[in-house]
């Protein structure tokens, strides 16, 4: 019994096999390489998010210029026709009362 004890102490404590050793440093590296890579990858893709964002939002800009533009012509021809209008309505009135004074010179 103090043999098979002893064995499995001494199994608990006894170095890794070398072979053991490089097999795992090697899976490390090949690990840490591809953290890395994915990192890269990551940065790439954020980058390109940000490039995205940034077109998205010239392109939501020009189309809310675009936009107001439109509205500040429809709201100047309208201006314009109101002014034409009372224009004419004004005309009509002063060709009224150049008529109704014509009458009364007679």
């Amino acid at each position: 019994m103090f043999k098979s004890l002893g064995a499995f102490i001494s199994g608990l404590f006894a170095s890794e096999p070398k072979e053991l050793i490089v097999k795992i440093s090697k899976e490390n590296q090949s690990g840490l390489y591809k953290t890395l890579e994915l990192a890269k990858k990551v940065e790439e893709e954020k980058k390109k998010q940000a490039i995205l964002a940034e077109k998205r939002a010239k392109i939501e800009a020009e189309k809310k210029a675009k936009l107001e533009a439109k509205q500040a012509a429809e709201k100047a021809k309208m201006e314009a026709k109101k002014a034409a209008e009372k224009a004419k309505l004004e005309a009509k009135k002063a060709t009224e009362e150049a008529k109704a004074a014509q009458k009364k010179k007679k």
